[in-house]
């Protein structure tokens, strides 16, 4: 009886629980694709009033949403430092690294190296059009330039030159400057 009591509450408390996280994550979501909605209808009534192009800007995301992508891999590099790809496992005399497909490459010569943004290592891209790189890690910094994502394109990779408060610190067109976390994806290695 007793097992059967506890099995019972337990079950109550994980359907409550659930049941609360999805009324918020649902809510959060609604309201987050409202505004995304409302920033291309913005965004296109913008380009067809004025047939020229201007900065979008709404472009520069959200610092309370989370990074597109993770910030952090295991590297496997040669001893010279050269990238040899993505770690994936160890193997008996070898480890297996993903660049675009998994290949082997030996222990001997090779060590396993954790990059991260923050170091400024890897690289930077996105997948969204006129996403802003301003000079500060701010929005009321001015913009310095835009990076964009053509689907019909490889995405351009910029050198991530570090990570601060939620921005990617990279290089484009010779200058140095920052774009959100949320707008941009960032990889230990350049690999399309």
């Amino acid at each position: 009886m007793k097992r059967l009591w506890y099995a019972a509450s337990l079950s109550m408390a994980l359907a409550f629980t659930g049941y609360s996280c999805g009324n918020k994550s649902s809510s959060s979501a609604q309201t987050q694709t409202e505004a995304e909605q409302a920033d291309v209808v913005e965004s296109f009534q913008e380009e067809t009033e004025t047939d020229t192009y201007t900065y979008d800007e709404e472009a520069d995301g959200d610092p309370k949403i989370k990074a597109a992508s993770v910030d952090h891999m295991k590297m496997v590099i040669d001893s010279r430092g050269n990238v040899e790809g993505r770690y994936v496992r160890t193997n008996q005399t070898s480890y297996t690294v993903s660049v675009q497909d998994e290949v082997e490459v030996p222990k001997i010569g090779h060590k396993i190296v954790t990059f991260s943004a923050k170091n400024g290592q890897g690289v930077v891209y996105t997948h969204r059009t006129h996403v802003n790189v301003r000079t500060q890690p701010d929005l009321k910094s001015p913009i310095i330039t835009q990076i964009s994502y053509d689907k019909n394109k490889t995405p351009e990779t910029y050198p991530c030159l570090g990570k601060t408060r939620g921005w990617y610190k990279i290089r484009v067109k010779g200058k140095v400057g920052y774009v959100r976390h949320d707008l941009a994806e960032w990889d230990g290695m350049d690999t399309f």
